[in-house]
């Protein structure tokens, strides 16, 4: 009997207190010293002994803690990645990008250097859309999700507009659900457009903001050069009372400061308790050419953009500008959208992908709307790179990381995107803490020996 590889230990998270932490399941329990000890001598080939540890083993291997042998860890394993695999449950969630031209030139967007900055034509449209219900017919989803996506997909409001009237009609048809995403740069965004969005179904809008006005303006420029922060914020400001508004950022080496001072504006402005969330991360060069970085879905290795994560979360917390939850780590917790049976992304020649950042690029699509061929295999999965991770105890929410980033920087799909500090910091700052917030200050979901 042994701790699974995929359980993390905590200890005196109080005075002789300690956690366990399922990385599989996503639970936890506390245990005391004599049960810690006792971990530790069955981890080495000691047996429980009869009475009350047999009792405390049997517990700790119902709920997984404990494993049988490597076997039976590999098992779970497989059980809860087939599981992840479906993604949003009973959902089909839909990226489209209805162009990957932009009316910024940021100079670490992954698709900065995307070889594609056409807009989608009519006869692709009407293929995706077509496309589309008849997947989600396939998999008789309950729920269309359609994130839009770019490039600037509010440079095509019409599209966004005309597409998700479709989907809301198709659905309720269907008697099932549509719900959108739109991310955004903000520039184009206002009020009357996020009402009629509205009128269509349930919605969420993400807008970046990088950092202060000094900061965001080095980085998300005009293509004259020109800073956009002025016109985003007042944007973000005017829109975040109709529409659950989402902040992103993306930020540097020793930029810590200037996200602190974002903060502090969007508080000042009134957002405090409005705001739908607001989530940083730190920015990766992804890219085989100078300057160009994939914000998409990957992070940072180093200790301090680890650090810096957990105060900037620490910091949107105590100014109340995203909701405080401790039952998930967002973000952190189980594989992207690349690894779920049902998620999509189509570009503007309705070409269709498993990743964003890769899309606009021929050679990395798994199929068309307008083909009647299946699928074929997702070129950034079907090496299995993360099969190399070994006994990361991470690997079940990670999965590799970033695969399409690690791509765009190094040409291989052989390769993870590994962010194991990250995770080691954010998971020890995390879990003790939801661990107290849930069980109080004085009782404790315990296994004692």
């Amino acid at each position: 009997m042994q701790l699974s590889r995929f359980v993390l230990t905590y200890e005196q998270v109080r005075t002789g207190e300690h956690v366990l932490y399922n990385v599989l399941t996503d639970h936890y329990i506390g245990i005391d010293d004599a049960t810690l000890q006792a971990v530790g001598r069955w981890q080495k080939g000691g047996l429980p002994t009869p009475g009350d540890e047999s009792e405390v083993s049997d517990a700790l291997h119902a709920e997984g803690f404990l494993i049988a042998d490597r076997a039976d860890d590999d098992g779970r394993l497989r059980a809860y990645l087939e599981e992840a695999a479906q993604g949003i449950p009973g959902a089909m969630h839909v990226t489209l990008m209805p162009t990957l031209a932009c009316n910024l030139a940021c100079s670490y967007c992954f698709q900065k250097d995307s070889p594609a900055f056409n807009r989608m034509t009519s006869d692709s449209e009407a293929a995706t859309l077509e496309w589309v219900l008849a997947r989600v017919d396939q998999a008789a989803s309950r729920k269309l999700v359609v994130h839009y996506f770019g490039g600037e997909p509010l440079t095509r409001k019409d599209y966004v507009l005309r597409t998700a009237a479709f989907f809301a009609a198709s659905m309720r048809a269907r008697g099932g659900e549509f719900t959108w995403q739109i991310t955004t740069n903000g520039i184009t965004l206002d009020v009357p457009f996020v009402q009629e969005m509205k009128r269509h179904g349930d919605g969420a809008i993400k807008v970046t903001l990088d950092g202060d006005k000094e900061t965001h303006d080095r980085y998300r420029v005009w293509r004259s050069g020109k800073g956009s922060f002025d016109q985003i914020f007042a944007n973000v400001v005017a829109c975040a009372p109709h529409v659950r508004m989402r902040i992103g950022g993306n930020f540097g080496p020793g930029e810590r400061d200037s996200y602190e001072r974002l903060l502090s504006r969007l508080d000042a402005a009134g957002l405090s308790g409005i705001l739908d969330g607001v989530k940083f991360k730190p920015i990766e060069d992804t890219s085989r050419q100078e300057g160009g970085t994939c914000t998409g879905c990957a992070h940072s290795q180093s200790e301090d953009a680890a650090t810096t994560l957990v105060q900037l979360n620490a910091s949107v917390q105590k100014r109340k500008l995203g909701p405080v939850n401790h039952e998930t780590l967002e973000g952190l917790l189980g594989p992207c959208e690349l690894h779920w049976t049902n998620s999509y992304v189509i570009d503007p020649d309705g070409l269709v992908y498993k990743c964003p950042a890769v899309a606009g690029r021929p050679e990395m699509a798994v199929g068309s709307v307008t083909s009647r061929e299946a699928d074929k295999p997702a070129p950034l999965t079907e090496l299995r790179p993360w099969e190399k991770c070994g006994d990361c105890a991470y690997l079940p929410v990670c999965v590799g990381g970033c695969l399409g980033g690690q791509w765009l920087k190094t040409g291989r799909r052989d390769q993870v995107n590994c962010k194991l500090e990250q995770f080691e910091s954010a998971f020890k700052n995390t879990i003790p803490q939801r661990y107290l917030a849930e069980l109080g200050e004085s009782g404790w979901g315990q296994a004692t020996a």
